[in-house]
């Protein structure tokens, strides 16, 4: 005889082990009555440390906030990143990632960072008795005790993050380390999207004629590094440089043969930068070289050597003809003690208006030379 349930409604079916449903009353009274207890200053520092990772707009903003900004807010003694990176996708995708030094590393290999925590990776403070001390925050004395934050992607490890400490004074709980546990997840996730963004951008940041920036990107180069000067009060000089006599050259020879020459004049002038050294084409025969944390002297010897290196340079275009070309080269210094500046924006376009008036100058006196203009006013 089939049973009627089978052919009536559903009857309730109680699964072994499961706890007792609650009434919404004892759901709501069992939600009010969980809570925990964190520290108060270490929750608001994340909570305000989360908001600035996720405002950071860019790849470049998030690896200061989160090597500069970031011990700082806690009041650690500093803060050290590595990131796996087997094919050299995020080494080609950073811009100035060399002045972090030793604080930012890049590996070809996940194990060194695996083997810094557990089969499940998650939040670990560890101390000078710890071995781990010897692997990690290594360019830096005094350190007694690091956090160690693991950044993961759907379960791999990308990257682990350790923040150095003077003296033990963190004692972390449960609920701290749930609370940095979520914090390194905010990291991992800005990082992922920063990353992809990055790419992104590049392709449109770049010039596919010699493959460095283009106007777009020095534009963007010059606001971060005016930025990061005003901040350092350091100084930060550009270069403005422009191919002697191209129309000619261009007229004679044709466009195949004038991109060429452009191309091998692009690959001369990159050769003996510094890596923090930034070059763009700005125009068909015109580059700019963004020079950080240098002044007149240094950016003076820069542009000398530049100019010389291509007038000396012979171009053999595989046809049997040798081109010889030469620059000229415009050069403007900002000093931020002797020019105070609020204004970053106005101040990089002033920037280049002097830039462009010293290029004129050299030009006018008959091109392969650099002449120099200074900033004359007050930027206020």
């Amino acid at each position: 005889m089939a049973d009627d349930a089978g052919r009536g409604g559903v009857q309730d079916e109680d699964i072994e082990g499961a706890p007792p449903a609650l009434s919404r009353t004892e759901l709501r009274e069992t939600q009010l009555s969980e809570t925990i207890t964190v520290n108060r200053y270490l929750y608001k520092q994340a909570h305000q440390m989360e908001h600035m990772l996720l405002e950071a707009p860019d790849l470049q903003a998030l690896l200061e906030i989160l090597l500069v900004s970031m011990p700082r807010h806690f009041s650690f003694r500093m803060s050290e990143l590595w990131l796996y990176d087997p094919e050299d996708s995020l080494a080609n995708t950073m811009v100035g990632a060399e002045r972090y030094g030793q604080n930012l590393q890049l590996l070809h290999d996940v194990f060194p960072m695996q083997d810094l925590y557990d089969l499940e990776p998650d939040v670990v403070l560890i101390d000078a008795t710890d071995s781990r001390m010897f692997e990690v925050l290594k360019s830096q004395h005094g350190i007694d005790s690091a956090l160690l934050m693991p950044l993961q992607d759907a379960g791999s490890m990308i990257g682990s993050l350790h923040l150095g400490l003077q003296d033990e004074s963190l004692n972390l709980g449960e609920a701290e380390e749930q609370l940095l546990a979520h914090l390194a997840a905010v990291i991992s996730s800005c990082f992922k999207a920063s990353v992809s963004r990055q790419q992104i951008s590049q392709l449109t940041l770049l010039d596919p004629l010699t493959h460095i920036g283009n106007l777009r990107g020095f534009e963007r180069d010059i606001a971060r590094e005016i930025s990061r000067a005003h901040r350092a009060g350091k100084p930060v000089t550009v270069l403005l440089i422009e191919i002697d006599e191209f129309e000619d050259l261009y007229e004679h020879y044709g466009e195949r043969r004038g991109q060429f020459v452009i191309r091998k004049v692009a690959e001369r002038l990159s050769s003996n930068l510094r890596a923090t050294d930034l070059l763009a084409r700005l125009g068909r025969s015109k580059f700019a070289l963004l020079i950080p944390v240098s002044g007149e002297v240094v950016g003076r010897e820069i542009a000398e050597r530049m100019r010389k290196d291509v007038d000396g340079f012979s171009i053999d275009d595989g046809r049997g003809a040798v081109l010889q070309v030469c620059i000229s080269v415009g050069l403007v210094t900002w000093e931020p003690q002797q020019f105070p500046a609020a204004d970053m924006p106005q101040l990089a376009r002033q920037m280049e208006v002097v830039g462009n008036r010293a290029l004129d100058d050299a030009k006018a006196h008959g091109g392969n030379r650099v002449a120099q203009s200074r900033l004359s006013t007050m930027v206020l």
